[in-house]
């Protein structure tokens, strides 16, 4: 009996061709839910609800208009031009789009991302955000960079 190995090598061949993935395209992150979902609310003096941050700087909030409630990454990063460390979360795509559209809108306006109550931090949008690629800066240490990294990311 002749055993064949072109049709075993065929098929190996036909099924690796049968790949969803481009050639040279990566694969989309995964995507997890926040254990701290992120809200961001336009910062509006005299009026709305009044919210603080950790050094006690209150802020004038108005209601939330997008929630950052899954990521494909969430890490503590060390960023020298920002003088310490920072938080980077990345968006999927869907919210991607939205965070954009919102930072559009609202060039020149601060805006507060806030968990658990707490402000993070309250930037002024200097041009529109696309990507999803966010750093929330706050001079902090590496512990509470990892802290708050952890409890956005829900790890």
């Amino acid at each position: 009996m002749k055993f064949r190995l072109w049709p075993l090598l065929l098929l190996a061949f036909l099924l690796a061709a049968c790949s969803d993935e481009v050639a040279g395209e990566a694969a989309p992150a995964p995507v997890f839910n926040a254990g701290s979902p992120v809200e961001l609310r336009v910062v509006t003096p005299g009026g709305g609800t009044t919210l603080t941050d950790k050094q006690g700087t209150t802020y004038e909030v108005g209601p939330v208009v997008l929630v950052l409630d899954r990521f494909t990454k969430v890490e503590a990063v060390y960023r020298p031009e920002a003088s310490g460390f920072v938080v980077g979360l990345a968006l999927p795509e869907d919210l991607a789009a939205k965070f954009g559209k919102l930072t559009e809108e609202n060039v020149g306006n601060q805006v507060a991302m806030v968990t658990n109550g707490q402000v993070l931090s309250a930037p002024s949008i200097q041009a529109p955000i696309a990507g999803g690629q966010i750093e929330i800066t706050g001079n902090f240490s590496r512990d509470e960079a990892e802290a708050l990294a952890a409890s956005i990311g829900g790890r």
